[in-house]
């Protein structure tokens, strides 16, 4: 488990553009946090680090449900299930790197993160799935 405190909005962008680092390309990455709590602004940065072609900007899919960008590295499919009960996130696993805002089986996730507001800014938790 990590912890990361994150000040503002470009703070928490370039937190996503550094765990883009870190990645495959076919991980599944869990967002938890209550509403303005940083999970699509992480997700901006997430796609700014893995190349987001030119011409696509992260937008929030809470009423989309899902976004897919094309990134230099694979795609990225942006999940958001704030709005949904049932919806089958397992079709997009193995298909490049998803990120689910708002996950409730967090058994498909490699990664949880969960963005807590503290004071003036964020508290970041990071847990790594051990299997």
């Amino acid at each position: 488990m990590d912890e990361i405190f994150l000040k503002d909005e470009q703070e928490t962008i370039n937190f996503g553009k550094e765990f883009a680092k870190r990645l495959k390309g076919d991980e599944v990455i869990c967002l938890l946090g209550d509403l303005g709590s940083g999970k699509t602004t992480f997700v901006k940065g997430l796609a700014e680090g893995l190349g987001i072609r030119e011409g696509y900007q992260v937008r929030s899919p809470t009423f989309t449900i899902v976004n897919e960008y094309p990134t230099q590295r694979g795609r990225l499919i942006h999940i958001d299930l704030y709005r949904v009960e049932d919806f089958d996130v397992e079709q997009f696993v193995g298909e490049g790197i998803v990120v689910v805002e708002w996950a409730r089986n967090l058994e498909l996730c490699d990664c949880i993160i969960e963005f807590l507001f503290e004071g003036e800014g964020r508290r970041v938790v990071v847990n790594y799935s051990t299997s």
